[in-house]
């Protein structure tokens, strides 16, 4: 009997995401759990109702004024979060 090289759990669950396409619905779970980390739970308080469809974040503003300020943030708020999931998960955010 031939032994195999050993293979670390982590990677094995990461190989079989990733054969299922399973990873990107992870990585968009993962951002819109740490949509409050991200923005701060002061800004956060203004927000709802946020989602990830086919690589945009959707996020239901409640202040026109922190959604102007979420607006001009827009391209360091969407660096933050993919840098959560280590890939480029979301392409645009649109605040309503």
């Amino acid at each position: 009997m031939e032994r195999r090289k050993t293979v670390h759990i982590s990677e094995v669950i990461q190989e079989l995401l990733k054969k299922n396409n399973m990873k990107s619905r992870l990585d968009e779970t993962t951002i819109t759990q740490k949509w409050e980390e991200v923005i701060g739970k002061a800004m956060a308080k203004y927000t709802r109702k946020v989602y990830v469809s086919k690589g945009i974040l959707y996020v239901e503003v409640t202040s026109s004024v922190a959604r102007n300020e979420l607006v001009m943030n827009r391209s360091l708020l969407i660096e933050r979060l993919n840098q959560t999931t280590g890939s480029e998960t979301i392409t645009d955010i649109i605040f309503r």
